[in-house]
């Protein structure tokens, strides 16, 4: 069943070449949403964009969320295609390298923080500031709905609870979850 709650908006799904991230961008554009569809596999990401609803709505681009240039050439590529930074974020990029605490060493543990948390906040960060450019020094009333927008973080139950060969991993997932937290009290200021 299609809503019209997406309807129009452009949404950018990071990870969206598989798992979840697909599911999300499928039902997205079932549910009239203009998608980028996101991923550090260009090919995973077209074969979702071949997969979508009217996929001549939707652009699929290599992103690596790691990377602020990356980040920054999609919401320049939102902005040309569709005339609108995404009002609609989706962070589902993530990697699960799992392993015994005492076997997880600084190269692995940092690729996983990079990828899972600073990854969510530099992707998070850069679509807030673009929704947020133009709409400042405006008047009340002017410019209504514009720098409104949705973050949904995917994290896992695992950021909540301790499991064994899971350190790493359960730390970036409850960072995404504090983050989450945190940057809704931000921008609700």
């Amino acid at each position: 069943m299609a809503l019209d709650t997406f309807k129009g908006q452009v949404a950018l799904v990071t990870g969206g070449g598989g798992g979840i991230g697909r599911a999300i961008c499928l039902q997205l554009a079932r549910d009239g949403a203009r998608v980028l569809v996101t991923d550090l596999n260009l090919e995973a990401a077209r074969e979702t964009l071949r997969l979508m609803a009217g996929p001549a709505n939707h652009l699929a681009l290599p992103m690596d969320v790691t990377q602020h240039s990356d980040v920054e050439g999609v919401i320049a590529a939102a902005r040309d295609r569709f005339e609108a930074p995404p009002s609609l974020l989706v962070n589902c990029a993530g990697i699960a390298d799992l392993g015994p605490f005492l076997s997880i060493t600084k190269a692995r543990l940092d690729k996983m923080m990079d990828v899972n948390l600073k990854g969510t906040f530099i992707v998070t960060q850069a679509v807030i500031r673009a929704l947020l450019e133009g709409t400042q020094g405006e008047g009340e009333g002017e410019g209504e709905g514009e720098g409104r927008g949705s973050v949904v973080n995917i994290s896992s139950m695992a950021g909540k609870a301790g499991f064994p060969d899971h350190s790493h991993y359960v730390a970036t997932k409850g960072g995404v979850i504090a983050l989450t937290k945190s940057c809704a009290a931000d921008m609700a200021k």
